[in-house]
């Protein structure tokens, strides 16, 4: 038993070891939360909203691989690549579509000017705000106060008699 004991206590286990595999370096500077250069994972939500978020959230590997991929094939610094990326996996189509329009017409189309909630975070707060109000509060209210919902067939049912 003792010889058990001291088996299992001198086996090099680290419950807290780093990851095996090698992680990219990222090239991105900290910076304070909605400023231009911030390549935080809350811009991505807040510019090009969950799909992207949960991209790189859930996929941090593949997210990185495809960032790295476009920053060589374009040439583009990491912030502009990133944010590249963050609207291609918000909207395939229209990615493509800048894409053309950027080599055929040479267009430049600029990923790095703020929308949505970051460009208007308080008009955000408030219609956030006056939809949760309406949608969860007021709604079920009045249709409770008007007797509720009826989902007994009624003669006029286009599926016929449930006879």
């Amino acid at each position: 038993m003792k010889l058990l004991v001291a088996l299992v206590l001198a086996a090099p286990v680290q419950p807290f070891a780093p990851p095996t595999r090698p992680l990219a370096t990222r090239q991105v500077k900290q910076s304070a939360f909605l400023d231009d250069d911030d390549g935080s994972i809350w811009d991505t939500l807040l510019r090009n909203g969950p799909i992207s978020f949960g991209i790189r959230v859930a996929r941090p590997d593949f997210y990185e691989e495809t960032v790295v991929t476009y920053m060589e094939t374009k040439g583009v610094d990491r912030l502009e690549a990133q944010r590249r990326m963050d609207f291609m996996f918000n909207d395939p189509n229209g990615f493509g579509v800048n894409e053309l329009r950027e080599e055929q017409m040479g267009e430049k189309i600029n990923y790095n000017i703020k929308s949505g909630v970051q460009n208007r975070p308080v008009f955000s707060a408030f219609w956030a705000a006056w939809c949760f109000y309406f949608f969860f509060i007021f709604l079920p209210a009045r249709v409770s106060e008007l007797g509720g919902i009826d989902f007994t067939p009624s003669k006029f049912d286009i599926m016929g008699p449930y006879n």
